[in-house]
């Protein structure tokens, strides 16, 4: 019964590992997108009327609510843009 327990113990100290891992990738993550969203936050805008479907619009809205709530300070234009940005590197390059 030992065996087994240890067996456990090893079990629980790899699931709070892979969590640490998580965590600190999600931490990586974050400053990484803050850092893309400062130097894109700092160049020049142009200002540009779209007209969205009820979907779009709404998961727009969704995803501007999900970054306010991790603490990503953002705004609307940002969003459009970093769309905009993986749009054009998954079509273009």
């Amino acid at each position: 019964m030992l065996y087994l327990d240890d067996d456990i113990k090893e079990v629980y100290c790899f699931m709070d590992d892979n969590k640490e891992m998580a965590k600190q990738q999600e931490v990586e993550e974050v400053s990484r997108q803050a850092e893309i969203s400062v130097k894109r936050r700092n160049k020049k805008k142009i200002k540009a009327t779209i007209y969205l479907t009820e979907e779009a619009e709404q998961a727009f809205t969704e995803l501007y609510i999900h970054r306010l709530r991790k603490d990503r300070k953002t705004d609307r234009s940002l969003i459009a843009c970093d769309a905009i940005h993986v749009l054009f590197e998954r079509e273009c390059m």
